[in-house]
């Protein structure tokens, strides 16, 4: 089989290459680097990382290096820049609350049950928990509790003997508990709580409000007729509740 020396790094043209044609080639590419003897090699250096003027970046930022594509080695990069990430000092971990979560934790299972033990609410002990999963430096994405328990008695946090086991699958971030409903306000006042008001003007006091009219309140002047009322000979007519036929 004949390839370019280009298909590592694709060929030096104007314009962007043809998708298809991009991964025909990247394909092919790759099947030579499964087959070389030093391939391992050849991805470890190109992935390898270099500082310039303060930067970190890939030794080989374009190309097929060791079977891998650039942007899947950009990938690794990203990922393995952000698992390096140190564990935080004992002392910023040791707090009198955090402590009191995680000796709860040590026991119970359930994100009430921790709460309790621990004297805060389930909002408090949560948020807890979760910054011992990044202080401890775990993924907070699949950390379970065991895993947790683990790292805080690896670090001289907690007494391994009053760890209670369980069997791995209960996460060390539980989701977060359903909102409390506020108290609902108090009802509006009516309308006969706002003829009666003693804030509101006389003129006003005289508005209607009819259960069938979708109109809003008209204000009413002395001597004048509600909208209300010098329409009832109208709405009298046709009751509220049995709906008009449609015109035909």
């Amino acid at each position: 089989m004949s390839l370019s020396l280009d298909a590592w790094h694709g060929d030096d043209r104007d314009g962007s290459e043809p998708q298809r044609e991009r991964e025909a080639r990247q394909a092919a590419a790759v099947e030579v680097c499964l087959n070389c003897p030093v391939m391992v090699q050849c991805d470890a250096y190109a992935s390898s990382v270099v500082v310039e003027d303060g930067q970190a970046r890939l030794a080989e930022p374009a190309g097929i290096w060791g079977g891998r594509l650039a942007l899947e080695r950009h990938r690794a990069f990203i990922k393995r820049r952000h698992e390096v990430a140190s564990a935080a000092p004992v002392r910023a971990v040791r707090t009198p609350q955090r402590l009191r979560v995680l000796e709860a934790l040590a026991v119970h299972v359930s994100p009430e049950a921790v709460a309790e033990a621990a004297g805060v609410d389930v909002r408090t002990a949560n948020w807890q928990r979760s910054r011992l999963v990044t202080q401890l430096n775990l993924d907070k994405e699949s950390a379970t509790r065991r895993e947790l328990l683990a790292a805080a008695v690896e670090r001289g946090l907690l007494d391994a003997d009053t760890v209670v086991g369980d069997d791995g699958r209960v996460p060390a971030v539980p989701p977060p508990a359903p909102a409390s409903r506020m108290p609902s306000s108090a009802p509006a006042a009516g309308a006969e709580d706002v003829a009666e008001s003693p804030a509101v003007p006389a003129v006003l006091r005289g508005r209607v409000r009819r259960p069938g009219h979708l109109g809003r309140p008209v204000p009413v002047g002395p001597g004048q007729l509600s909208l209300d009322d010098a329409l009832a000979p109208v709405l009298n007519l046709f009751p509220h509740n049995e709906p008009m036929e449609a015109a035909a």
